[in-house]
C-alpha cells in the first residue's frame, strides 16, 4: 500500500511531538512531556488503529499519565493498548503480560483492588507460560500481587505469594512490541 503525501507528512510531525515528549520526561517536565505525547497520539490517531505510531504514543501517554498519577486518564490508554495487543500478538504475547501489569500496578495505587487483581491474574498466567519461576520480572508481579493480597485483608493468601518472593516493587515497563505493529 503506497502511503500518502498526508500520511508522510502525519509521521514526520508525530516524530517530532514524540522526540519532544520523551525529552521533556527525561528532564523532568512532565506538563511538557504529557502535551507533546498529546500532540504525538492525534498524529498517530491518522495513520491508523494498529501503526506503531499510535501504540508508541498511548505507551508514552500512559506512561506519562502513571508518572503524574493521573491513574484515570492512564487507565482508558492502557486498556486500548491491551485490546490492540491481544487482537494483534495473541492473548498469551507476553507484551500482553506486560500491559496487564501496567493496568495491574495503576489499578493497585488507585486503590481499585478488584480491577488490579484481575489484571495481576491475566499478567501471570502469561509470564507463568513463558518465564522461569525464578525470573525477576516474574518475582515482582507475584511480589506486588502479595502486596495487593495483604491491603485486601487475605493474608493467608499473600504469605504463599511472599514464599516465592524476594523483591517488592516494579516499574512501569513499556511493551517493546512496536514493531509487531505496522
Amino acid at each position: 500500500m503506497q502511503e500518502t503525501d498526508r500520511q508522510r507528512e502525519a509521521r514526520k510531525r508525530w516524530e517530532i511531538y514524540k522526540t519532544a515528549g520523551q525529552q521533556a520526561y527525561l528532564t523532568g517536565q512532565l506538563v511538557q512531556s504529557e502535551l507533546s505525547w498529546l500532540s504525538s497520539l492525534e498524529e498517530a490517531e491518522t495513520l491508523g488503529e494498529h501503526s506503531q505510531q499510535l501504540v508508541i504514543s498511548l505507551e508514552g501517554l500512559s506512561e506519562i499519565y502513571w508518572a503524574q498519577s493521573k491513574y484515570a486518564m492512564a487507565a482508558p490508554m492502557c486498556r486500548r493498548l491491551l485490546r490492540i495487543y491481544e487482537t494483534t500478538l495473541g492473548a498469551d504475547h507476553m507484551d500482553v503480560a506486560v500491559i496487564a501489569n501496567n493496568l495491574a500496578m495503576l489499578y493497585h495505587s488507585w486503590k481499585k483492588h478488584e480491577d488490579a487483581e484481575r489484571f495481576y491474574k491475566q499478567a501471570l498466567a502469561i509470564k507463568q507460560q513463558h518465564l522461569p519461576e525464578n525470573h525477576p520480572d516474574l518475582v515482582n508481579l507475584l511480589a506486588s500481587y502479595a502486596r495487593l493480597l495483604y491491603e485486601t485483608n487475605r493474608k493467608e493468601e499473600a504469605e504463599l505469594l511472599k514464599a516465592n518472593t524476594g523483591a517488592f516493587g516494579q516499574t512501569w515497563k513499556r511493551s517493546g512490541s512496536w514493531t509487531a505493529m505496522k
